[in-house]
């Protein structure tokens, strides 16, 4: 099964949602925006996430 995710980034924390290919959400969570935050959400998550998109602008 593909999942996917979806970073929000801000200054401080990130909103983070991944969802599998029919779309249902499997976890959502603010993660501290830091590279090592987000590495270490993405290898909790006990799965793997095919792609990750960014949010590109305000």
């Amino acid at each position: 099964m593909e999942n996917y995710a979806g970073i929000d980034v801000s200054l401080e924390l990130s909103s983070v949602c991944v969802v599998d290919a029919q779309g249902k959400i499997l976890k959502e969570a603010k993660v501290t925006s830091e590279p090592n935050a987000l590495v270490e959400f993405f290898e909790t998550l006990g799965f793997a996430v095919k792609r990750i998109g960014l949010e590109a602008g305000p």
